[in-house]
């Protein structure tokens, strides 16, 4: 996780616990070569702090390297409150010598998928946690029966966070669109199907193409992507660019590949919620919950399934509405999903007396 470039929720959510009890906090997060420190556009109630690595990225070293020093530094401020984003920072916090008041589990990683030393440090630790928070209480579910421990409270809220936080997510009128597809996120051939974006079938749609190419083969598959014509790829690309490119896009790709494990499948994901935020109807893998919200606000599309020929026919349908009297319906359907559920205010305010309860500390915000 690096600020600015995904997991919102994490900056959203320190920054509304800071204001509801009127203190400071400390986010700690790892300095990853491939993500640069961005620029601050507002004032956060919370300071940050990188840990560096002579580590490559995200291998075994780095990660331990992050956690023991992560766990020196919070030792040292001593918070009332501990606030834990993804399950592997459990492993390093089983050396804690005094524990928080109050510890908040953030539970946005698939826990199940994870290493074995880190599945252990989570049926270890917890049990010890005073509220998890789930963006998807299905897969919740689906990890504490498989470690067969279990939370005492949870609050379920939305993904609904922007890498904009705290502004506003940009967004435009339903005839002020480019026509093409935007993609934002992993470009992995088994992962993510970036293959789709490659086939003869679908060469005469745009695509726009955002996000790191982590696909075992990258040289390759880079290569493909920059002959293919229809193709525009902007590599990890700062929040500002992003935003203003999606407000351009006549619909978004959510998507994940569900083989991978149950927390794939049970998708809970920003990308959904931002593209509705801009008014950029989804175009969805069946993933459970999209298909829920968008059964319920008619904001998106969902394919079939997840293979070649149901992406092709789904996006013909979508590009088929595209102008319509239909597709400005379903444009002003993601600004009303906006307006009563998908924005961070509505979702923190799900949760905000249960982490007063759970803190004991009085809210002044």
């Amino acid at each position: 996780m690096s600020i600015g470039y995904g997991s919102p929720e994490v900056p959203a959510l320190m920054d509304s616990i800071c204001r509801t009890f009127g203190t400071s906090g400390l986010l700690i997060e790892p300095d990853e070569i491939s993500r640069p420190p961005v620029k601050w556009t507002w004032d956060p109630a919370f300071k940050l702090e990188r840990i560096a690595s002579i580590f490559p990225d995200h291998t075994p070293a780095w990660h331990r390297h992050f956690q023991s020093n992560a766990l020196r530094k919070m030792e040292a401020v001593d918070p009332d409150i501990l606030v834990i984003f993804g399950s592997s920072v459990f492993t390093s916090l089983m050396g804690l010598r005094k524990r928080p008041k109050c510890i908040i589990y953030h539970a946005y990683e698939f826990i199940s998928s994870l290493g074995e030393h880190d599945k252990l440090a989570h049926e270890v630790m917890i049990e010890d946690v005073d509220l998890v928070i789930t963006p998807e209480i299905e897969r919740l579910i689906i990890d504490v029966e498989g470690f067969k421990r279990y939370p005492e409270k949870v609050a379920a809220i939305y993904n609904v966070a922007d890498i904009s936080y705290p502004d506003p997510v940009i967004s435009k009128p339903a005839d002020q669109r480019n026509g093409r597809i935007l993609w934002f996120g992993t470009l992995h051939r088994t992962q993510a199907y970036a293959e789709h974006f490659l086939s003869p079938s679908v060469a005469d749609i745009g695509f726009d193409l955002f996000g790191r190419i982590t696909d075992p083969d990258p040289e390759s598959l880079a290569r493909k992507i920059e002959a293919a014509q229809n193709l525009r790829y902007f590599g990890v690309a700062a929040a500002e660019e992003l935003n203003a490119r999606r407000a351009e896009a006549a619909f978004s790709l959510v998507w994940w590949n569900p083989e991978m494990n149950a927390g794939a499948y049970y998708l809970a994901s920003n990308r959904f919620f931002c593209a509705v935020q801009a008014g950029v109807p989804p175009i969805c893998g069946p993933h459970p919950q999209c298909v829920d919200l968008i059964h319920r606000y008619g904001c998106g599309l969902i394919m079939p399934d997840w293979s070649l020929p149901s992406f092709e026919a789904t996006v013909r349908d979508a590009l088929a509405l595209y102008k319509t009297p239909a597709y400005a319906e379903m444009v002003e359907n993601c600004a009303e999903a906006t307006r009563r559920e998908f924005n961070w205010g509505a979702q923190y305010d799900r949760i905000k007396h249960q982490l007063v309860d759970a803190t004991g500390l009085a809210q002044v915000a």
